[in-house]
């Protein structure tokens, strides 16, 4: 049995293309708006129906678009069971040989086979996915990812499922088992008229497990009592580059947000310490200058204030390390597609852990600070299985700060 993941796709909305009718779902019961004719099924028809479509809220929702079957191409896959570590990789590397002739960039969606056994993979022009997502986003909408409209039928469980899709141009086939899409038969009903090709198509269509739970969506009364896409749907979800750019710039600073925060709260905490030494220092100041009429307690007093003053002052003088001034030259030298994901300070040497597509790029930033000194990498530079940053060390010095000045007056013996 393989492994199921948890999809990393979701959305508040769904909207589906139907002929030339937008579809909308929402709470579980689907909505046509027979008003909304699409032509040509252009990004801006599309944009601009969903626009009338949808309500216009503070809070962006995330869209998922599902397209007629026609938007996508399907391969059929007979992979060895170790190429499932790496499914995606694997089959893009065999792109060449699966598509020939085509030189645009795609987007694929696929799920690896069970047991080795056949499994078929979705390609989406990289073109159309932007020209969408970019319409959407001018209209105010979020394009969260794009699904074929035949997979948004696919049930909540793991049982053996098939889904016959017909409209006015097109039928599609689709055999899914065990989270994956065995068997994909799409064709237009032009050439369904000359009579050899049909029954090359039923003889094919009757190849397909008949014992299996099977749904027929063949007009758009068929689609009125659509729930929500399944989490299976979602498998084989097509997200826009500007989608997951959005998407991983919103991860970044609500990362980045945790940091600051953190290092804020610690910052007051130093700060909250001080104080109150101070405060109490003060307060015995004040008892002191009240008692000094009684000599037999002047001597007792002064020496108290001595030993505090000898006890704090390691935290009067140390050395100004200034987080939020060296957090805020990071933010400013460290490039937006590039992130910090571990911060440490001792002794004035910074130590920075992160992903970057361009690790020495960020060295020479950081050395170009004149608060910043002996810049340099504190470990080697690898890639990640399965990213496309490379993980990086740095570690640099603050310019103005002598602690070994500090440690000789206060700890000589350490």
């Amino acid at each position: 049995m393989k492994k199921r993941r948890n999809p990393i796709v979701s959305c508040d909305i769904c909207l589906i293309v139907y002929n030339s009718v937008l579809l909308h779902i929402e709470s579980q019961d689907i909505i046509a708006q027979p008003d909304e004719s699409l032509l040509k099924l252009t990004p801006s028809e599309l944009a601009e129906a969903a626009r009338r479509l949808l309500p216009v809220t503070t809070k962006r929702p995330k869209i998922a678009l599902a397209l007629p079957s026609d938007e996508f191409v399907a391969t059929s896959l007979q992979l060895p069971a170790v190429a499932a570590q790496n499914i995606k990789k694997v089959v893009n590397l065999q792109l060449p040989t699966l598509l020939p002739g085509i030189t645009e960039p795609l987007l694929l969606a696929v799920q690896a086979p069970i047991l080795g056994e056949q499994t078929t993979a979705l390609w989406m022009p990289v073109r159309r996915a932007n020209e969408l997502f970019k319409t959407f986003d001018e209209a105010g909408l979020f394009l969260n990812c794009i699904l074929p409209r035949s997979i948004i039928s696919l049930p909540s469980t793991s049982t053996p499922y098939r889904i016959y899709d017909e409209d006015e141009g097109t039928i599609t086939s689709i055999e899914w088992a065990d989270g994956v899409i065995q068997h994909w038969l799409h064709t237009t009903k032009l050439d369904c008229d000359n009579a050899e090709f049909y029954t090359q198509l039923e003889e094919t269509l009757a190849t397909f497990n008949a014992d299996i739970e099977q749904t027929k969506k063949t007009s758009i009364e068929d689609w009125e009592k659509q729930p929500m896409p399944s989490k299976h749907a979602y498998d084989y979800a097509f997200i826009p580059p500007g989608a997951a750019a959005h998407m991983a710039q919103a991860t970044k600073k609500k990362k980045q947000r945790y940091l600051i925060g953190a290092v804020v709260l610690f910052i007051a905490g130093i700060i909250g310490g001080i104080y109150f030494a101070l405060d109490y220092e003060q307060g015995l100041k004040q008892h002191l200058a009240e008692l000094k009429s009684r000599t037999d307690n002047i001597s007792r007093l002064r020496s108290e204030v001595g030993e505090i003053e000898e006890l704090i002052g390691p935290v009067k003088k140390f050395p100004s390390q200034n987080l939020v001034t060296i957090l805020e030259s990071l933010n400013t030298l460290i490039p937006k597609d590039s992130w910090i994901t571990s911060f440490n300070i001792e002794t004035g040497v910074v130590r920075l852990d992160g992903l970057s597509p361009n690790p020495t790029q960020i060295i020479e930033a950081l050395s170009k600070e004149p608060n910043f000194i002996e810049v340099k990498q504190s470990k080697d530079i690898v890639k990640n299985r399965g990213q496309s940053e490379l993980q990086f060390g740095i570690e640099f010095k603050l310019k103005d700060v002598n602690l070994a000045e500090y440690w000789l007056e206060y700890f000589p013996d350490r």
